[in-house]
């Protein structure tokens, strides 16, 4: 299986969070490849919130953010007011493990679970973003999948599905990857590999070039055209 993903037998493992970089389109992961990738304070405030022991207050939660993270802007605060009055009925998900790195060698991928129950084998996802009218956002599809591959190989048992907790809405769903959303995983892993053997990737059938950075970038990459060269 390996070899029908890479076509080389040695290549680095692939994070999680780079499937996301290209889910939209591969070209915005070669741009941002070479970025290092560093979770927003955002994200540290609903990873707070959802580990929070049952009679925390706000103080005490900024507290704890404060120390983990010193240098969080105090202009982030209403957010974690937000969220904890947006969590006050949501049945936060119970953990016993946190921030366990699962990992695919089949596959060559790794990624982070937020947390693990081993009481019920119970494996959830901690998300910063509103959640979507219905389900979960495509990207977190992608998400789920990918870790789920993941703790199937590695891990005690084979979950169907994930809980994804959405903190600044206050509502936590429940979510079992679709076989296309695991070909998905597949296929941007491939693209991906593609990209690390030196090629510059085509853009998708619907590419995002109306919101994203990189448009001027991505164009002054596109191949010119041999009627092109001719003009005088």
């Amino acid at each position: 299986m390996t070899a029908s993903l890479s076509g080389k037998k040695n290549h680095p493992e692939i994070a999680i969070s780079s499937l996301i970089r290209a889910f939209h389109c591969p070209r915005q992961y070669y741009f941002l490849k070479n970025t290092e990738w560093k979770s927003s304070e955002k994200y540290s405030i609903c990873k707070q919130i959802s580990v929070a022991e049952k009679d925390a207050d706000e103080e005490n939660i900024w507290n704890t953010i404060c120390m983990i993270h010193p240098d969080i802007s105090p202009d982030k605060r209403p957010f974690l007011t937000s969220c904890l009055q947006a969590m006050i009925t949501a049945p936060v998900r119970p953990w016993t493990d946190l921030d366990i790195t699962v990992h695919s060698n089949k596959l060559h991928l790794y990624g982070l679970l937020d947390k693990y129950d081993a009481g019920t084998g119970e494996c959830t996802l901690t998300r910063c973003t509103p959640s979507p009218k219905t389900g979960c956002w495509p990207e977190d599809r992608i998400r789920a999948a990918a870790l789920l591959l993941c703790i199937w190989e590695t891990g005690n048992g084979r979950p169907s599905g994930i809980y994804i907790e959405y903190i600044p809405s206050g509502i936590i769903r429940y979510y079992e990857p679709s076989p296309r959303d695991k070909r998905q995983v597949l296929l941007i892993l491939r693209q991906i590999q593609k990209i690390e053997n030196g090629e510059f990737p085509p853009k998708p059938m619907k590419p995002p070039c109306s919101w994203c950075r990189f448009e001027e970038k991505c164009k002054s990459h596109e191949p010119r055209r041999l009627s092109g060269l001719f003009k005088k």
